[in-house]
């Protein structure tokens, strides 16, 4: 397996992948993904600024516009996920089984083998051993860790799904809803709510804030392992 990183202006990723030829589909596929955002962007400042549902067309654009009327947030809150899910699905169309792509804490990957993938908190890092075949998405917000937007204090809210658009704007719609004070009451009835409307879409989530870690629904093992801070996306490039 071949450990790639690459950078483009805010996009910052790492690519995994067991053969080499792959790592220039993913990545013109990446800036071909980031053409068409910024391209709507300048056609439409609103789509990159607002943070309720909203309507728009394309296949890059029109996933992101979908997914925040799902998970009730802004396109822009799935934007990481979506050039991640596009460069998996375009390296997988060219011939690849094992492919993964971490932008900036939202993986994508096409999976042929078992992986462990990390979720790096300030007090708590958890690990997933991840044993399925196919497409599948980890996607993370945090209040605590990172640049991007949240209105939330989880210290991250990990969504399983099988697309990283869906699962990208549902972790922030998530994390969104955790507060400062709420204790194992709170976020156990805050995933009992996040459940009943986002079964249909993903697969499971999980909750870290303090000592507290909740899950629900279809969640990878957890397993024991030590998360290298040169390894974190974004951490250093």
């Amino acid at each position: 397996m071949r450990r790639f990183k690459f950078k483009h202006k805010e996009t910052v990723v790492t690519i995994l992948l067991e053969e080499e030829r792959y790592y220039d589909v993913v990545v013109k596929a990446i800036l071909e993904a980031r053409r068409a955002i910024e391209r709507k962007i300048r056609e439409d400042p609103l789509f990159q600024v607002t943070l309720e549902p909203y309507d728009c067309e394309g296949f890059i654009v029109g996933r992101m516009c979908r997914a925040s009327k799902l998970a009730n947030v802004g396109p822009m809150a799935s934007v990481a996920g979506v050039i991640a899910q596009y460069a998996v699905e375009k390296a997988v169309e060219s011939g690849a089984s094992f492919v993964v792509v971490d932008n900036g804490g939202d993986v994508a990957m096409h999976l042929d083998r078992p992986i462990t993938v990390g979720v790096y908190t300030l007090k708590h890092s958890v690990c997933f051993e991840v044993d399925r075949k196919g497409f599948y998405a980890i996607c993370t917000s945090s209040g605590t860790v990172g640049h991007s937007l949240s209105f939330g204090f989880a210290d991250a809210c990990t969504i399983f799904a099988k697309d990283a658009c869906i699962a990208d704007a549902f972790a922030t719609s998530l994390c969104n809803e955790i507060k400062e004070n709420f204790d194992r009451e709170d976020i156990e009835r805050v995933l009992r709510e996040f459940w009943s409307r986002a079964k249909r879409y993903v697969l499971g989530a999980v909750i870290v804030k303090g000592d507290y870690v909740g899950f629900v629904g279809e969640v990878p093992k957890i397993t024991k392992g030590v998360i290298k801070p040169d390894l974190i996306t974004g951490f250093r490039i």
